[in-house]
């Protein structure tokens, strides 16, 4: 761990603003994973964030405007971020994001097909279109003419794009956690 987290009695005004702002972020999605340690402080990607609240501020303010007013399906956007993060190994995104497709509805099969990198055969045609865009993306290479197709026929124009945005945020978080070696809490499996 680089970045330990940081207890809230010990935040620069700066750094509370910007914890105050996560914390409310955070009640609002009624997240089914652990976002904060024994003495309150927020862990994940959090700490990281809260020592650079400049660099994090435009990060979350992206993160809010992606989600808000969704065109995807919560299923469709979970798909999307175990791909990415299975492919990055992020640990903490699959470990929180687990149990998010969980709460949503996916099956324990299809979250763990998901996280071990893996296609699963029993996702809807848009929770596959929604993994093939991911894992195509993360490959490095444009996105194929009939792939962006199948998007656009899936998701309409605005949500293929909210797809990719989503796909793009998660790579970064993914990056994030990983240079930083960000741990997992206790609770995770």
């Amino acid at each position: 761990m680089r970045m330990p987290a940081i207890e809230p009695s010990a935040l620069s005004d700066e750094q509370r603003v910007l914890d105050e702002h996560v914390r409310r972020m955070m009640d609002g999605l009624r997240t089914p994973f652990t976002s904060t340690d024994e003495n309150g402080a927020l862990i994940g990607p959090f700490p990281v964030m809260l020592r650079f609240p400049g660099l994090a501020r435009p990060l979350l303010e992206w993160f809010t405007t992606v989600t808000s007013g969704s065109v995807l399906t919560t299923r469709v956007r979970e798909v999307a971020i175990l791909t990415i993060g299975s492919r990055y190994g992020a640990a903490y995104e699959l470990y929180s994001h687990s149990r998010v497709a969980l709460a949503v509805g996916l099956s324990k099969s299809v979250v763990a097909g998901l996280v071990a990198g893996q296609r699963p055969s029993a996702l809807t045609s848009e929770e596959l279109v929604a993994h093939d865009v991911a894992a195509c993306l993360y490959a490095g290479a444009p996105l194929p003419g009939a792939l962006y197709r199948c998007a656009v026929e899936s998701f309409g124009e605005q949500g293929t794009a909210e797809l990719v945005f989503l796909i793009a945020q998660y790579s970064s978080i993914s990056v994030i956690l990983n240079a930083f070696d960000v741990p997992l809490p206790t609770d995770a499996e």
